[in-house]
């Protein structure tokens, strides 16, 4: 049974993009129900609602993703085109999880570890 993969990707950043934007309507939402409320309390709930943000930033670059793997893109240069760094940074280290790199010195070598900065 064959999978079609690359469907697959394109349905998830589309699902992933119509999330994002159901919570960033929640957002709106709430950021008009805080304009109802006084001043003081108003900004106990700021940084609460700002959360709304991050999610959708997050939501859009998992969406972004899963669109530019679905289109063939390298996988390094998808995961390099993501806005949030961070983000960016843990799917770099899973997706390399268990791959070594080939211009390692073996553990074995005597020098490997040891910076040497004039021979």
């Amino acid at each position: 049974m064959a999978h079609d993969t690359r469907g697959l990707l394109l349905a998830v950043s589309a699902e992933l993009s119509d999330i994002a934007s159901g919570v960033q309507t929640a957002g709106d939402l709430m950021g008009e129900v805080m304009s109802h409320l006084p001043p003081q309390q108003r900004l106990s709930y700021m940084a609460r609602v700002q959360a709304f943000d991050v999610l959708v930033q997050r939501l859009e670059a998992l969406s972004g993703l899963s669109s530019a793997l679905g289109r063939d893109q390298e996988m390094d240069t998808a995961l390099a085109a993501l806005p949030l760094a961070e983000m960016a940074e843990r799917l770099q280290e899973a997706a390399h999880r268990g791959k070594t790199p080939t211009s390692a010195p073996a553990p074995d070598t005597p020098d490997a570890g040891v910076l040497q900065l004039f021979d």
